[in-house]
């Protein structure tokens, strides 16, 4: 995430009534400006981008800081399906009090400036003080394409054996995914959920709670499928061939296929 500072401002200059300029207010923008944000799924199955705190100066006309000010900050210019929340009431405009140093700070969500959901690209914070302002530009990130592959442990064949449980268990070497962008390069962080399908009678197990399972890529991009002691999946109850649905958040399954011999 970039972040820096921003040396737009806005000045206010009301006029009496021989058209003089009687109050000057000025509103720049210190801390926060054209930050970059990836959009990033969350608990309520829609991906969101978050951004660090924005901070805006606000000074008289001769240039003292004013503490104990509102200002008013609000959403700008955003793409069409944009959707930008300042304050979790969803309050707008979202006003902030000067500290002592003049400074009004946006940080409202959780400690975090905003949050953008639904859509992609640039849109702009706007701090206003009666007439004087002073827009933050920000961008949300286009979402990088995921190109899974299967690297290994795919079209396993495995007999039951042992006698843990009548007619003994199909266990299956560790299966590995890699995650990797449409420029070859891995991808880390990828939520990714493995579904496993199988024919009537035949009990999967990727994970101890069943036939599914969610794993995010590591560093190096790729999603282990080892959480049974070590194995991917732990067969029970009948042959025949299977298949692991492999779905990354916002990408097109691969299939993984595997059979338990007869």
């Amino acid at each position: 995430m970039n972040q820096g500072s921003s040396d737009a401002t806005t000045e206010a200059r009301p006029r009496g009534a021989a058209g003089r300029a009687e109050v000057n207010f000025r509103l720049t923008i210190l801390t926060g400006d054209g930050q970059t944000a990836a959009l990033v799924m969350t608990d309520l199955g829609f991906p969101m981008a978050t951004f660090e705190p924005i901070t805006a100066e606000l000074r008289d006309a001769g240039g003292a800081l004013l503490a104990g000010e509102p200002v008013a900050w609000s959403v700008g210019e955003t793409p069409a399906n944009m959707g930008v929340q300042m304050d979790p009431m969803g309050t707008a405009p979202c006003i902030v009090v000067t500290d002592e140093r003049g400074v009004a700070t946006l940080d409202k969500m959780r400690g975090k400036a905003a949050s953008a959901f639904y859509d992609y690209g640039p849109f702009t914070l706007v701090a206003s003080h009666e007439g004087a302002s002073a827009a933050a530009n920000l961008t949300v990130a286009t979402p990088v394409a995921i190109v899974p592959a299967i690297v290994s442990g795919d079209n396993q064949s495995v007999a039951r054996s042992g006698d843990a449980v009548p007619g003994g268990e199909a266990v299956f070497a560790p299966v590995t995914i890699l995650m990797k962008d449409t420029q070859r390069r891995p991808v880390p962080g990828v939520r990714v959920s493995l579904e496993a399908i199988g024919p009537k009678g035949m009990t999967i197990r990727l994970s101890p709670e069943g036939a599914t399972a969610v794993v995010v890529s590591d560093a190096e991009g790729l999603v282990t499928l080892d959480w049974m002691g070590g194995n991917s999946m732990v067969c029970t109850g009948g042959a025949g061939e299977f298949k692991i649905m492999v779905t990354p958040d916002d990408t097109k399954p691969v299939v993984s296929h595997h059979t338990v011999a007869s």
